[in-house]
């Protein structure tokens, strides 16, 4: 390789990581949508949070965060600057926690205990499977389906036909739901003076994750079911919905909820962990969904009765869970990291908005990092491309040998050009035949149509052949290998700079 043929090589690998990382920050400071900030880290010491809960204080938060070790309990202003509390030691078989600034409840050897900050330690109940919470309001049930309600220092105790799923409580009801041993039949209880039943229904789905119920008035409830449903042998996540009132004996319907991106109308598949804020008259809901091939993307959206068009709330690459609504205007989730998981929150916030778009030191350390991991995306794109490598080499050397026996003036002109057309064609068939075109597409910030996307392979062919010819290289028998040599493998490398780090 002479020294100017090794200049411009240079020239353009330097230009391309460049340009990449440039598209690769601006990626880094982008919007997740128009309207929401980027995320915010809440002060919290990252961990391998299993979950989280809040309660909304009058002008104040309280978080409490799991790990398999402790509960971490902080108080948090409405800016969501937080101090930790205190901390509540937990245990293999501690199960369900439940903590405010002073008090905690938790199961423990299936005993249910309460804590507070004296360290003051009472049983309330043994046996215990699980419990809820909320405010001045404790129900726990136990193995034996006895599900006991304490309220204001009365206690009222109830016996159940079937175990005991879950409890819901509102402010004017508490609704016990049970499932059957058997299959997947469950039943929906108001509690009053006894278990009053309101209906019941059998699920179709492989797998119930939660069920959810959202008080729309004093007599109209919404029924919210997260399941998995195996079609085919493919799994997909949905939320179903069930509008029900106070009646005994009532027959609900159970209907598919869709989810779009309201930008683009793109639909939204494995809706998972949605959570509800009702504030303002409307009903908001959070959940986490696969959005252009990017698993685990918050989105949130009002929350209808047919089609849910939810904004998209986080930043493709990572990876969010649990999203809870604090407020219409601030929305907080766990943000993965490998075993850990920290704290963050988004806000549409005007001003919270114009200060996420300012470029941080971080944002270009992040961008330098996230170019790097995305680089090892390009290397099987690299093991991949040997397969239209090979077969373009056979192309450009039967060519050249048919061309050479009817002894063509131009042979290795013609050949060199069938070597490079042949490599591009090649190109486009293995990518689009072997590969999901539509998410390297999505996942490539500087092209959004399919045009595109093959628009930038024959970029990759020009640029791979331009520096031979300002170099004045000759396609003549002399140079003939060495030219395919380095058009080929040039174009390996703009690939890989191109495309690479989009491939997956």
């Amino acid at each position: 390789m002479n020294k100017k043929l090794f200049a411009m090589t240079t020239i353009i690998l330097l230009a391309l990581i460049a340009t990449v990382y440039w598209f690769t920050l601006k990626e880094e400071t982008k919007l997740p949508s128009d309207n929401w900030s980027r995320t915010f880290s809440v002060d919290i010491p990252t961990s391998n949070y299993s979950n989280f809960q809040v309660l909304d204080k009058e002008n104040s938060y309280i978080l409490a965060l799991r790990n398999f070790k402790q509960q971490t309990i902080v108080s948090c202003d409405l800016d969501l600057k937080c101090k930790e509390a205190r901390s509540l030691a937990l245990t293999s078989t501690s199960t369900n926690a439940w903590s405010d600034e002073t008090d905690s409840y938790y199961i423990k050897n299936y005993s249910l205990l309460h804590f507070n900050t004296k360290n003051d330690i009472q049983e309330i109940a043994p046996n215990v499977e699980d419990f809820v919470k909320s405010d001045d309001t404790l129900v726990y049930w136990t193995k034996d389906r006895q599900l006991t309600v304490l309220k204001d220092g009365q206690e009222q105790a109830y016996g159940m036909d079937e175990p005991i799923y879950d409890v819901k409580i509102f402010d004017n009801n508490i609704f016990a739901i049970t499932k059957d041993t058997q299959g997947d039949r469950f039943s929906v209880y108001t509690l009053t003076n006894e278990p009053n039943q309101l209906f019941k229904f059998t699920s179709t789905a492989s797998l119930v994750s939660s069920l959810n119920i959202i008080e729309h008035s004093k007599e109209e409830y919404l029924l919210l079911m997260d399941a998995t449903i195996v079609s085919g042998g493919a799994k997909s996540k949905v939320i179903q919905q069930a509008s029900f009132n106070l009646s005994p004996n009532q027959t609900i319907q159970l209907t598919k909820l869709k989810f779009e991106h309201e930008e683009d109308g793109r639909t939204l598949d494995d809706i998972t962990q949605p959570t509800v804020l009702q504030q303002d008259g409307q009903t908001l809901i959070a959940f986490t969904a696969t959005y252009a091939g990017n698993k685990n993307q918050v989105f949130m959206g009002p929350l209808t009765n047919g089609t849910i068009q939810a904004t998209l709330l986080s930043k493709s690459g990572i990876r969010y869970e649990r999203p809870v609504i604090l407020d219409k205007q601030t929305v907080a989730f766990l943000e993965m990291n490998g075993s850990q998981r920290e704290l963050v929150y988004t806000s549409s916030d005007p001003i919270q908005i114009e200060e996420s778009k300012q470029i941080s030191k971080e944002d270009y350390k992040q961008a330098a990092y996230t170019q790097f991991s995305k680089s090892f995306n390009g290397l099987m794109l690299v093991l991949f491309a040997f397969a239209w490598i090979i077969l373009a080499f056979g192309i450009s050397y039967l060519s050249t040998v048919i061309l050479n026996r009817f002894k063509y003036e131009k042979t290795y002109l013609l050949g060199f050009v069938i070597h490079v057309v042949s490599l591009l064609a090649l190109q486009i068939f293995f990518l689009y035949r072997f590969t999901k075109v539509e998410t390297i597409i999505a996942n490539v910030p500087f092209i959004t149509e399919s045009w595109h996307f093959v628009g930038l392979l024959v970029v990759g062919a020009v640029i791979s052949v331009v520096p031979l010819f300002l170099a004045r290289y000759n396609p003549e028998e002399e140079d003939y290998t060495y030219m395919i040599l380095y058009a080929t493998f040039m174009n390996l490398a703009v690939l890989f700079f191109l495309v690479g780090p989009y491939i997956f």
